[in-house]
C-alpha cells in the first residue's frame, strides 16, 4: 500500500510499515506530516472541519489497510478524498484498489493521480502512478453494453450498477471491476429488463433485447400536475352542473315552502269548516272568509310545490347530464352540434319543463 503522508512525526514502527509498503510501489515518503500541508494542490482550501474529517479517514483507512482490512479501508480511502481532495490521499486510494482486486478502479485513480502529481511538481509521484497504471492496464477487464438499433425505443435508459449509461457508451468496451454487474433497461410503455453478468477474468458483452410493450392496463397512469383532488374539483364544477345545484337548490326550498303552506292552509280551512253548524246557511261570515283565504293560499301552495319540484328536477338533470370539464382547460367543452338547455313553460291549468342534454 502506498502511503503519502497525512499528519504529525510518525513513530519507528508506523515508519517501518510504510518503507516496507511502500518498496512494493515506489518511495513517496518516510514520513507523516500534517495533512496536504507541503501539496500545494491547486483550488480552494477546503473548510477546515473537512480537513479534519479528511485526516481522520486517512488514519482510520490507513490503520485497516496495515491490518489486511483493503474492504474496509478503501471506501475510507475514497471518502477522505472527497472530504479534501489531495494527490497523496488518491495515491493510496488506487494501491488499496490494486491490493483489493479492483483493477478498473485501480487504474483510473492511477491515472487522475498522475496528472494531479504533474500538476503539483511530484515528479515521484507522477512516475510512481504512471508505472502502475502501466501495469495494470493489461489486466483490464472490459464490459460492453450492446444496444441495437431494434432495441432502442423512445426513452430507453440503461443502467450499470446502479450508474445511467449515456447513448455515448453504448457498444463501448468500458474497463470494469473483475467480478458480478448488473445491467438493467427501462423505457415508457415498456417492461424493465435485467440481468446480471459476471466479468472476471474475460471481457464481456451485455446485449439490450427489445423490451416487451406493456398492455393499456399495466400501464403506469399519468403523473397528475399538482393536487390531484383539487384538478378532479375543478373538473367536475362546469357552469352548467353550478347552475343545476342553485336551481335544485333554489327547486327545494319550493317543494318545503309549498309543503308548508298546503299545511297551514289545510289547518285553516278544517278551523273554518268547524265554525259552521248547518252547512253553507249555518255557517257565519268569518268562517266564509277563513275558508276562502284557505282555499287561496292551498292553491298557492300546489303552485310553489310544482314549481319547486320542477326546478328540483331540472336542477339534477343539469348535475346529471352535463358533459364533465377539460381536463386541461378546467372548463366544459363545446357542444360540437347544439348545446344543453332547460325552460320552464306555464299555461291554464299547465307547467311544463322543457329540456335538451
Amino acid at each position: 500500500m502506498m502511503h503519502a503522508s497525512r499528519g504529525g512525526f510518525a513513530s519507528k514502527r508506523r515508519a517501518a510499515v510504510i518503507a516496507l509498503c511502500c518498496a512494493s510501489l515506489v518511495a513517496v515518503s518516510s514520513t507523516r506530516r500534517l495533512a496536504h500541508a507541503d501539496e500545494g494542490d491547486a483550488g480552494a482550501a477546503p473548510k477546515m472541519d473537512n480537513r479534519a474529517r479528511a485526516q481522520q479517514l486517512f488514519d482510520s483507512a490507513l490503520a485497516d489497510a496495515e491490518a489486511g482490512k483493503l474492504a474496509a479501508a478503501c471506501p475510507k480511502f475514497l471518502a477522505s478524498q472527497e472530504a479534501d481532495p489531495k494527490t497523496s490521499t488518491l495515491l493510496n486510494l488506487a494501491s488499496c484498489y490494486e491490493k483489493n482486486g479492483q483493477t478498473a478502479s485501480a487504474w483510473g485513480a492511477f491515472r487522475e493521480a498522475e496528472g494531479l502529481a504533474r500538476k503539483v511538481a511530484r515528479a515521484d509521484w507522477e512516475s510512481a502512478a504512471r508505472s502502475h497504471a502501466e501495469a495494470l492496464e493489461p489486466k483490464l477487464v472490459r464490459l460492453t453494453i450492446h444496444v441495437p438499433e431494434t432495441s432502442r425505443v423512445p426513452g430507453l435508459v440503461v443502467v450499470r450498477d446502479g450508474a445511467k449509461l449515456g447513448a455515448g457508451e453504448w457498444g463501448v468496451a468500458i474497463p470494469v471491476d473483475p467480478g458480478e454487474h448488473v445491467v438493467s433497461a427501462t423505457a415508457t410503455g415498456r417492461a424493465p429488463w435485467e440481468t446480471r453478468s459476471s466479468v472476471r477474468e474475460a471481457s464481456g458483452t451485455v446485449a439490450i433485447p427489445v423490451l416487451e410493450v406493456l398492455p393499456p392496463a399495466m400501464m403506469p397512469p399519468p403523473t397528475p400536475i399538482g393536487d390531484s383532488g383539487s384538478a378532479r374539483s375543478e373538473a367536475w364544477w362546469t357552469p352548467l352542473r353550478t347552475a343545476g345545484v342553485v336551481i335544485g337548490g333554489a327547486g327545494v326550498v319550493g317543494l318545503v315552502t309549498g309543503g308548508v303552506l298546503g299545511l297551514v292552509a289545510k289547518s285553516n280551512y278544517d278551523k273554518a269548516h268547524a265554525l259552521c253548524t248547518d252547512g253553507a246557511r249555518g255557517c257565519p261570515a268569518r268562517a266564509v272568509s277563513d275558508s276562502d283565504s284557505a282555499y287561496g293560499m292551498a292553491t298557492g301552495a300546489t303552485v310553489v310545490f310544482v314549481v319547486g319540484a320542477a326546478a328540483a328536477l331540472g336542477g339534477a338533470a343539469l348535475v346529471l347530464f352535463s358533459p364533465p370539464a377539460d381536463a386541461k382547460t378546467g372548463s366544459a367543452p363545446l357542444p360540437k352540434t347544439r348545446g344543453a338547455s332547460a325552460a320552464l313553460h306555464f299555461g291554464p291549468g299547465v307547467i311544463e319543463l322543457d329540456g335538451r342534454w
